[in-house]
């Protein structure tokens, strides 16, 4: 009987492990998905787009000089697009790869990065528990965000935690991305903000 106590005591601690370990990898995922769809915004999109320029470009680059612009609309204004691009790439993800525990965080992270990124631009609305998160990493802290408002602001486009920027920035994942572009014949919108 001691035995099966070990035994299971193992099974449970593996599982756990694993249950925690995928909700992370969804949720760094999320951050990355995020972050590529925001350097999108910011060095591949431009304003005079039809459909994309008007509703997602030029609020983008408004934030980019007003910082608190987008914290003073409505709660669907400010999050409605990040809703409908997270919902697709999570239903396209679910009818290929099914659902799944990174699944899961991946698209709650995705769904809720603009409440997080609103939370990093009004250091007093995060409060209690999110303060703590913010502290930790895990949701992003106006102090780590704020390197991405500074010029040449050319890196920190992961919006959902502290965790994956540092590593990107340091390896030249973005600037890679735009040299890539330029190989490509595509000229990025550097700096049009």
């Amino acid at each position: 009987m001691e035995r099966a106590g070990q035994l299971l005591a193992r099974i449970t601690a593996v599982t756990g492990s694993s249950i925690i370990g995928q909700l992370l990898i969804g949720w760094l995922l999320a951050d990355l998905i995020g972050g590529f769809l925001h350097w999108v915004e910011d060095r591949v999109l431009t304003e005079d787009m039809p459909l994309l320029g008007a509703a997602i470009v030029r609020p983008n680059r408004r934030h980019h000089r007003e910082p608190l612009a987008f914290t003073a609309g409505s709660f669907l204004d400010r999050n409605l697009s990040t809703f409908i691009a997270a919902g697709a790439v999570s239903l396209v993800w679910a009818m290929l790869l099914g659902p799944s525990l990174i699944w899961a965080a991946a698209t709650l992270g995705g769904a809720i990065q603009s409440i997080v990124h609103g939370l990093a631009h009004q250091p007093k609305a995060a409060v209690g528990p999110l303060r703590v998160l913010q502290e930790t990493g895990l949701i992003q802290s106006p102090k780590h965000h704020a390197r991405h408002h500074r010029p040449p602001s050319d890196g920190r486009y992961c919006i959902l935690t502290d965790w994956l920027n540092p590593s990107l920035d340091a390896i030249g994942f973005w600037t890679s991305l735009e040299r890539a572009l330029l190989r490509l014949g595509f000229r990025p919108s550097l700096g049009e903000r």
